[in-house]
């Protein structure tokens, strides 16, 4: 009976970590994605971005794995509830990390995709905007046109209202925790347009 009750008193021990390492991980994960990534990469474009694409084969897998950890640990959180000899204070705080890991989890699918945050962040936060500036057309021009994505080399929609004169353009309709990907064209008096400039991005952060 003690060898039996000490083999279950190590099995718990090891359940208990388990759920502590994969909820550390998918904590780091995913506030990496939200919050520090575009926080660094507003100081420096330079920086490369851990954040997969929306819907790319990278993001399905991420999906995936932080999936089956998911699952992994309410798993295991359900076993150490039922665990009649497991402390109250252990269960509560097992519990409560995986509903942190579960909420972040949810919102990190949804900025991820450009969609509004599930903990009205934004709210909380300044508004933001982003400022472009390229070299000015060697040839004569009327003006430019700018355009913006979400999506890398996706399907640019334009965004000013009408040909810019200078060789900038701020946008003001930006959304905290979204990465934005620019380009321009320049149009003649004619009304012809040249082919895209090369593509700019501004990761737009949560943070102050």
């Amino acid at each position: 009976m003690k060898n039996g009750s000490l083999r279950s008193s190590a099995q718990r021990l090891r359940i208990t970590r388990f759920v502590w390492v994969l909820a550390a991980i998918l904590f780091s994960f995913t506030a990496e994605n939200i919050w520090i990534d575009p926080w660094l990469r507003n100081k420096s474009h330079r920086i490369p971005s851990l954040v997969p694409e929306a819907l790319s084969g990278a993001w399905f897998l991420a999906f995936a794995v932080g999936g089956i950890v998911l699952i992994l640990l309410v798993f295991c959180q359900i076993l150490l509830i039922r665990d009649l000899a497991l402390d109250t204070w252990t269960k509560i705080g097992t519990g409560i990390a995986v509903m942190v890991v579960l909420v972040l989890s949810v919102e990190w699918c949804r900025v991820t995709n450009g969609l509004p945050s599930v903990l009205g962040l934004q709210v909380l936060r300044k508004k933001h905007t982003v400022t472009l500036t390229w070299k000015a057309s060697t040839s004569e021009v009327a003006g430019y046109m700018v355009y913006r994505s979400r999506t890398r080399g996706g399907e640019y929609e334009r965004i000013d209202t009408s040909p810019v004169r200078g060789p900038s353009y701020t946008d003001a309709a930006v959304e905290s925790g979204v990465t934005y990907y620019y380009v321009v064209r320049a149009v003649n008096a004619n009304g012809y347009l040249s082919a895209n400039s090369n593509e700019a991005s501004a990761a737009i952060s949560f943070l102050w």
